[in-house]
């Protein structure tokens, strides 16, 4: 038994990407904006990745920290690496990443089928939500400080046989 916890916690470290932060950051708990801060990085620290969840990755400090930041604030791939992307390093990697590691894309994707499939309700979630609301009160209250002046906006027609305008008929002819 103890031979095979020793094997997941070796193969564990072994999948960690290495990674540099790029910006000051803020080391949340949870990969959320409003979890808790346990720790903070500085631009130049060197990170292993845990785990991507979305616009978070969760990562261990060279000091043993470990929490979520957002991707954003960092550059996956090995830190020590030359910045000047020439070399026979430089076209090893093109063959073998198809990047030459010049250029940094990030995207996050949306919810998976099989995610989609699987979501629960959440109320506790919901009634966060629903925390954050504003009455009719409250907001014309702050209306009037903002001197926001009301206006009416008429609703566009659902009815699919709607006169399309200019514009959108020379995209529909495409």
């Amino acid at each position: 038994m103890k031979k095979i916890l020793l094997l997941l916690a070796l193969s564990s470290t072994a999948w960690a990407e290495p990674a540099s932060i790029i910006r000051n950051s803020d080391l949340r708990e949870k990969p959320f904006l409003d979890a808790a801060i346990v720790g903070q990085l500085s631009a130049g620290n060197s990170v292993d990745v845990q785990a991507r969840q979305g616009a978070w990755m969760q990562v261990k400090s060279s000091s043993n920290l470990i929490g979520w930041i957002k991707l954003l604030n960092v550059r996956t791939g090995n830190s020590t690496e030359s910045s000047s992307g020439s070399g026979f390093g430089a076209l090893a990697k093109v063959f073998t990443t198809g990047s030459s590691g010049s250029t940094v894309t990030t995207g996050v994707k949306g919810l998976s089928a099989e995610q989609i499939r699987n979501a629960q309700p959440n109320p506790e979630e919901l009634n966060k939500l629903i925390g954050y609301s504003a009455s009719s009160s409250d907001a014309s209250r702050n209306a009037a400080k903002e001197q926001l002046i009301p206006q009416t906006v008429a609703y566009i027609p659902l009815d699919s046989q709607a006169a399309p305008s200019e514009s959108n008929s020379s995209e529909r002819r495409r």
